[in-house]
């Protein structure tokens, strides 16, 4: 593995059954060295005459995020099929996307070890741009009530709007804190699409006034979009 990759964060998202992903997949993933772990609620998109034809009733689903290193996500990967059997059909399906950034060293400490304070084993510099791509998507994650204050100071600095889901973090029993502040358990998850030049302003603007030092306890991160659809520019 080249030293570039070493350097490389995943975005890691499993969507499973819903029963499945609040009990076995939290679980499956505290054991194999993903501590920090952020569930949303979903649901299956099958129509209801394809679930008919197929015998099937609509299911709901868990959509869990968690943020690894490349030793971590390899293991994932692996036990996933060994262990969690998710190459059964029905099982579910995890994908991993690599981040071109996150926002501060106290919020890449935490995503990757659940622990503000810690050292991972990695070099990996918190702003540093893994990917050369036009745009970005940027996740901002934050306690819930905050919404508007992250949104807020992203507006400030050039995003056009967002994406807004609730989730609930599942690390530690709610355990570790960031400057002292006890972390909420349940927080939202906010989705920006911007441009690359505006990425690093935004989550600069969003790490002032709404970061870890805050009670707002946002943490944020960034994946490269190789496509986009939908988008439109100021000059168009």
């Amino acid at each position: 593995m080249s030293e570039n990759t070493n350097n490389r964060l995943y975005l890691m998202i499993t969507i499973t059954n819903r029963v499945m992903g609040a009990t076995h997949f939290l679980d499956f993933y505290r054991a194999f060295g993903a501590p920090v772990v952020f569930t949303a609620l979903g649901r299956g998109t099958a129509s209801n005459d394809i679930l008919n034809t197929l015998g099937l009733e609509a299911t709901e689903k868990s959509v869990m995020f968690s943020v690894v290193t490349p030793a971590v996500k390899d293991v994932l990967m692996r036990e996933l099929v060994d262990t969690m059997r998710i190459d059964r059909p029905g099982s579910g399906i995890a994908v991993c996307l690599h981040l071109s950034s996150v926002g501060g060293r106290t919020a890449l400490n935490y995503l990757i070890s659940g622990k503000s304070d810690a050292q991972p084993d990695m070099s990996v510099k918190e702003e540093e741009l893994m990917n050369d791509s036009p745009y970005q998507l940027i996740v901002a994650i934050t306690n819930t009530g905050y919404t508007d204050t992250v949104m807020e100071a992203a507006s400030a600095a050039g995003a056009r709007g967002g994406t807004v889901i609730h989730a609930r973090a599942t690390d530690a029993e709610n355990a570790n804190k960031f400057f002292g502040m006890a972390i909420s358990e349940e927080r939202e998850m906010i989705f920006l699409v911007t441009s690359s030049d505006k990425r690093a302003d935004i989550m600069k603007s969003i790490m002032e006034k709404a970061g870890a030092h805050t009670e707002a306890q946002t943490v944020t991160f960034s994946v490269p979009l190789d496509d986009t659809a939908g988008l439109y520019s100021t000059e168009n």
